[in-house]
């Protein structure tokens, strides 16, 4: 039996997970952290406490879709009794990311922007595309619901990140986000992200490859949290026995 802790359970990927684990062979969610506990699902048993060192029962890994600050204390303490997370947070600083690696280096930890089987599908796509089209000029459009705080989102993110990589340049040196007034003629070889925040939406993300004569667009539009909670479960299950490391959902699909 796998017993999971999972960081932010009174939100709505804490829900989505608390959801699908609930008869789920082998699978049991022993513990959440959370400072509001009136958020927490519809007939939630699990101890819930703001501060993992408050725990009475360790679980055997966290499971942490929340906030960075909240990740990275949850991380200290993971280290601390060498457990392996899985961790789909976003908005973390450049800094904070560099923690999640040294963090790594002593537990096993399953990193990604976004736990859809279907967009790690998407992020080699694009890559692939990227490469063969090389003069295409990129745009990311990206839609969430109202309450996403951070923008680009970091599924938007690893999209870019996946085509600079396969144009062998560094994202930061040709994103462009947020245009706004006279911007002028768009410069060769960026990539523009563009920003959608309005009531329910799951998550649309799309690439668009504009040539002169066509333009080619790969899309993915998430209709259901449970898939995110469904590829978060799996690689917790795949990352239960491995090695410290930093890894990626690729890692545990095996696209690599």
């Amino acid at each position: 039996m796998l017993r999971i802790g999972i960081v932010g359970l009174g939100g709505r990927m804490g829900h989505a997970l608390w959801d699908c684990c609930q008869g789920m062979d082998g699978v049991k969610v022993v513990c959440g952290i959370d400072r509001n506990a009136e958020t927490l699902p519809a007939g939630c048993t699990a101890e819930t406490v703001a501060d993992p060192e408050l725990l009475k029962e360790i679980p055997d890994l966290f499971v942490d879709f929340s906030r960075p600050e909240a990740s990275l204390k949850v991380l200290k303490f993971a280290v601390a009794h060498k457990l392996p997370v899985v961790l789909g947070t976003t908005g973390f600083s450049a800094a904070q990311k560099d923690e999640i690696r040294q963090a790594s280096k002593a537990i096993p930890v399953v990193f990604a922007a976004n736990f859809s089987v279907g967009v790690n599908v998407l992020l080699n796509l694009i890559a692939k595309t990227a490469a063969v089209l090389q003069d295409a000029d990129l745009e990311i459009v990206e839609a969430h619901h109202r309450y996403k705080v951070d923008a680009p989102s970091g599924t938007a993110l690893a999209m870019g990140e996946a085509a600079a990589s396969a144009r062998h340049v560094a994202l930061k040196d040709v994103m462009v986000a947020g245009r706004n007034g006279d911007t002028g003629a768009r410069q060769y070889g960026t990539i523009g992200f563009s920003s959608v925040r309005g009531g329910d939406i799951v998550g649309d993300h799309t690439a668009m490859f504009c040539c002169d004569g066509e333009r080619l667009e790969l899309k993915h539009i998430a209709t259901s949290r449970q898939t995110f909670a469904s590829g978060a479960l799996r690689a917790a299950r795949w990352v239960a026995d491995k090695k410290p490391a930093l890894y990626s959902l690729n890692d545990v699909l095996g696209l690599k």
